[in-house]
């Protein structure tokens, strides 16, 4: 009888493991709108640590909504896979002074987290964390290392009115962009996307994309090469067979407002050279950042499966004039050659958001949005967590 019982055990589990997950699909307020904005928590930043945790970092723009003011950068973290939020916890309260840009890049190898930075809005920084988040070291300032001497110029003109954001000539990421090759001559390389301003004639400036790099676990850094002229706002990406993607928001006021596509390069030498730039037609985006994923998990057979999350939105209307919402995701079973149309997660006002595969198998998003009848994309953060059933499903099986 108990071999019976046995047997019979073991036939229920077998048959439950070749079973299909149900679709999944949960969401929760991390950030919710405060009054008049103050503070306002934007320019998200996902990351699975070391230690399975969940880590979310975000800019706390103590003033308000905009780009300049008090700015400090927090970490809020997650350990039932984004169901419960820690308090906050405050990596780096730099005075009245604008920090922003927090770009993740962890070092697998050694179990070290690399937070990089904007400092002022002018200097590139990173902290280091040993202990997947729970106590940081720095700021350590590499902006020598990471730039060129002609870069420093200022703009020619400033904006009027705003001519502090007129000479920003840096930034990074942002979002958890950064990468350590896990393929290749290069394997064990850390990667670094950030962009910068430069001129090109005539008194005018452009945005540029490069990267940066370690070879020696984070000892010192090196600045790679110029990859593509508009790329601004950019994340990295290793694709299967070990090719590098950068995938950047498009800065070239020509596409503007209506015709904007994603900007795309792809290294075959770890960062070295970056032969390969295009429009990528099929990724509708307006001028905003993006979310980039490759699904990697033990035992999963995903390992082709590219996720991209946006506001997918091909015009600005009267009711989006800032050309920010329908919040997708979209997935490529090629590297990114071709895409599906994806899901969509929120049609509403929505903007910056990351993407990070969680230790149990499922997707994580946060994303910046907005209520429904509004042009505010900027109110709150939100997570989300699916999983692939969820995503492929019909869209009559959403779950709500």
């Amino acid at each position: 009888m108990k071999k019976l019982l046995w047997f019979g055990a073991l036939l229920v589990a077998l048959s439950s493991s070749l079973l299909p997950a149900a679709p999944l699909f949960e969401t929760v307020t991390v950030h919710a709108a405060t009054p008049g904005n103050r503070p306002n928590y934007r320019i998200p930043a996902l990351a699975t640590a070391p230690n399975g945790d969940l880590l979310l970092f975000t800019e706390k723009r103590n003033d308000g909504i905009g780009d300049l003011g008090n700015h400090d950068l927090m970490l809020v973290r997650s350990s039932d896979c984004g169901r419960t939020w820690s308090a906050e916890q405050v990596i780096f309260d730099d005075g009245d002074n604008t920090c922003t840009d927090s770009t993740v890049c962890i070092d697998r190898e050694r179990g070290r987290i690399f937070l990089f930075f904007l400092r002022n809005k002018s200097q590139f920084a990173y902290f280091t964390s040993d202990d997947s988040g729970k106590t940081w070291r720095g700021p350590v300032s590499i902006h020598a290392a990471v730039t060129r001497r002609e870069w420093e110029q200022e703009e020619p003109t400033a904006r009027p009115g705003n001519e502090k954001a007129g000479k920003q000539r840096y930034g990074v990421g942002p979002g958890a962009g950064g990468i350590q090759l896990t393929q290749g001559p290069k394997k064990g390389r850390l990667l670094v996307p950030a962009r910068h301003r430069a001129t090109i004639g005539d008194g005018k400036t452009a945005s540029f994309s490069h990267v940066f790099s370690s070879d020696d676990h984070g000892e010192t850094w090196q600045l790679g090469p110029t990859v593509a002229m508009h790329g601004n706002e950019c994340r990295l990406e290793e694709l299967s067979d070990g090719t590098v993607m950068l995938n950047m928001r498009n800065g070239n006021t020509a596409d503007q407002p209506d015709n904007s596509r994603r900007l795309v390069a792809l290294s075959t030498d770890g960062g070295d050279t970056w032969p390969t730039v295009y429009r990528d037609e099929a990724l509708v985006s307006t001028t905003v950042h993006a979310g980039l994923r490759r699904y990697v998990h033990p035992g999963s057979e995903q390992g082709r499966l590219l996720l991209f999350s946006n506001p997918a939105s091909p015009i600005r209307q009267k009711e989006h004039p800032y050309g920010r919402y329908n919040l997708t995701v979209r997935w490529s079973r090629d590297d990114g050659q071709t895409w599906s149309a994806g899901r969509v997660i929120y049609p509403h006002p929505s903007s910056y958001t990351d993407l990070t595969i969680l230790s149990d198998g499922t997707i994580g998003l946060v994303y910046e949005r907005g209520p429904k009848d509004s042009v505010r994309y900027w109110d709150e953060i939100q997570f989300a967590r699916f999983n692939l059933e969820w995503l492929f499903a019909p869209p009559h099986t959403r779950i709500k």
